[in-house]
């Protein structure tokens, strides 16, 4: 599979298999995070492998709770049906957490910089990809509260949480997602 194969064809997954994911496949994937660009190669991500029933119950119940905040903020209906089974169903949750001291240059262009963030976002897609290339399914996941995530992991207090990536095998096809028209979103600047 080429990447635009890889690019095209992966797709956010919320149903998996109990099925055990290779330490081989893990580690592989863990591996095409670090591959990442960051900015003056900082690499300031690290990479928190759950695979502890305990505390991914944990986690669905905190993203839990941050839906039901969300719902009553925003009053989309959607969100009080939204359902995070697939955090205690999949085998592996990957958080990504990232170290602010190193964002590099661009602290002194923007308070506060986010070079550092974008090179963990990087990450996330590096193994997003690697993941589907592996056979493997993932949700890119984000709706949780970051103080919550960063006690159920004992994350340091000076480290943020990026993101989650949920990682199984897929009990079944997370089928097509539509995309814009190409000259809704590109504009070329001559």
């Amino acid at each position: 599979m080429n990447v635009f194969e890889a690019i095209k064809e992966r797709r956010s997954c919320r149903n998996y298999l109990n099925q055990v994911v290779e330490e081989e496949k893990i580690r592989a994937i863990l591996e095409a995070g670090q591959w990442a660009p960051s900015p003056m190669n900082l690499q300031p991500w690290s990479f928190y492998v759950v695979k502890n029933q305990e505390i991914k119950t944990r986690l669905k119940t905190a993203c839990q709770e941050s839906l039901q905040e969300v719902f009553k903020l925003s009053g989309w209906k959607w969100v009080d049906k939204y359902q995070v089974d697939f955090l205690t169903d999949a085998p592996v949750i990957i958080v990504i957490a990232g170290d602010p001291k190193k964002t590099g240059a661009d602290q002194f262009i923007s308070a506060p910089g986010l070079g550092y963030a974008y090179a963990c976002s990087a990450a996330v897609q590096n193994m997003l990809l690697a993941a589907h290339t592996l056979g493997l399914a993932t949700l890119w996941f984000t709706l949780c509260d970051p103080g919550k995530v960063r006690a159920l992991i004992e994350l340091p207090a000076t480290m943020d949480i990026i993101s989650m990536i949920v990682l199984g095998y897929p009990s079944k096809d997370p089928g097509q997602s539509k995309r814009k028209a190409f000259d809704e979103t590109v504009t070329f600047i001559d």
